[in-house]
């Protein structure tokens, strides 16, 4: 069959067109180092390394959120080890106030060095990273603790929130990374022991005349308290004195979470009451520097109520803690209160555990944010090397093809040339 010379010509040069294509191809594959150029190349690859993409964009993300968490964590650690060596310190200098030895003098420079405590707390409790409060909870850009007088501070309030700042460490998990200063620096609990567990009270029964009045000791279970178990335990201490030695008179004693308060009284009823009187001895008081009316925030003065069901009711604002110890402990010195230094040394010692709690607590989450952290690392290398595998090419099998395809087409421009060498004096022959 006789092949027109412009077919071979159109033929040849499809030929060498495809086999130059194929050339192109691998050198881009090779210069581009990606097999997946666009998502005509492989449609189904193309979208599972979309997919790993979004996932390791992901996971990026979330590691930044653990190095945040880890910073957070790593300031608060390092802020409550600094107030735990100050509440050390202070729980040193009142048992070295306490022996009897020291004079007027070091009694003041005692005081002054606790005021600088508690300004030196104040500030740790103050602390910041990126220019965000570790201790407000969720309000990060609210500064946390307010001192009444920043020169002379004598009462300090919390105005964060109770909500730990967190961080997304996981696709359905996050965890607390913050503290909500209210659970450091303040307490829920008071410890109660033979410091501060006796209250003195007087009971004048219905009818009695004048100076027919009895004075008892309610002698206080030691344990650790929460405000309502506080109110509780001295109901229950006083009821059992007054059934002893007193009227056998039924008391209520009960926390306003409201007001922040304490009452005493004798329990209402259908019953006339037993009681004309009652109150309490804070300075006449056998026991007052025994006493646990300081935990229930009454003031040193004694204090009585006529009728008897009329409360006592305690200061407004009652409050636990490491600023509450640090100022009553400033008091003591100021004052040279004996009992007093020693209630510090208890009360200090109360908020040395709470606040190595918290330390404990800060390193417990630091760990378990390096396994988190550990575990995402080892996610991206993984995703990385299948997406390595869908997308990027195989640069020495690429080479190696390339040179094939280099061989063909010039095997191609070789063949061409040689049947298409043709001109008028091969014909003439």
């Amino acid at each position: 069959m006789r092949v027109a010379t412009s077919t071979l010509y159109n033929q040849s040069k499809e030929n060498i067109s495809r086999k130059n294509r194929e050339v192109l191809d691998k050198n881009s594959l090779i210069s581009s180092g990606k097999q997946i150029r666009k998502l005509s190349d492989n449609p189904v690859d193309a979208s599972r390394v979309a997919a790993l993409k979004t996932t390791m964009s992901d996971l990026s993300q979330l590691q930044r959120n653990v190095a945040t968490g880890s910073l957070w964590l790593e300031g608060s650690e390092e802020s409550m080890v600094r107030v735990k060596e100050m509440v050390d310190r202070a729980k040193e200098l009142a048992i070295s106030m306490a022996n009897g030895m020291a004079n007027p003098d070091d009694l003041q420079t005692g005081a002054l060095e606790v005021e600088g405590l508690i300004k030196g707390v104040l500030d740790l409790a103050n602390t910041r990273m990126d220019g965000q409060y570790i201790f407000s909870g969720t309000r990060s850009d609210v500064r946390p603790f307010q001192a009444d007088n920043d020169d002379l501070p004598s009462s300090i309030s919390y105005v964060g929130n109770a909500s730990p700042f967190r961080v997304k460490i996981g696709p359905q998990s996050d965890m607390v990374v913050g503290f909500a200063g209210e659970e450091i620096f303040s307490s829920d609990t008071a410890v109660i022991d033979e410091t501060n567990n006796r209250l003195d009270f007087v009971e004048k029964r219905a009818g009695a005349l004048p100076g027919e009045e009895t004075v008892l000791t309610a002698m206080v279970d030691g344990a650790t308290y929460t405000r309502q178990g506080l109110a509780h335990a001295v109901e229950m201490a006083m009821e059992r004195a007054s059934a002893e030695k007193g009227e056998g008179t039924d008391y209520r004693v009960s926390w306003n979470e409201a007001e922040e308060t304490f009452t005493i009284a004798e329990e209402n009823g259908p019953d006339p009451a037993k009681l004309d009187r009652v109150g309490v001895l804070f300075r006449s008081g056998d026991n007052r520097h025994k006493s646990v009316g300081a935990f229930m925030g009454f003031p040193t003065d004694d204090i009585a109520t006529e009728p008897s069901r009329q409360p006592l009711v305690s200061r407004r604002g009652v409050q636990w803690g490491i600023f509450n110890s640090l100022f009553e402990l400033k008091s003591a010195l100021e004052t040279n209160d004996k009992e007093g230094l020693h209630q510090s040394i208890s009360r200090l010692g109360a908020d040395h555990n709470n606040i190595l709690s918290s330390i404990s607590e800060a390193g417990v989450r630091a760990g378990r944010l390096d396994s988190r952290n550990d575990l995402l690392k080892d996610l991206t290398i993984s995703h990385d090397a299948n997406r390595s595998k869908l997308e990027d090419t195989d640069v020495v099998r690429a080479i190696s093809d390339l040179k094939l395809k280099q061989f063909g087409y010039e095997s191609s421009l070789a063949s061409t040339s040689r049947i298409l060498n043709t001109s008028l004096l091969n014909y003439l022959k």
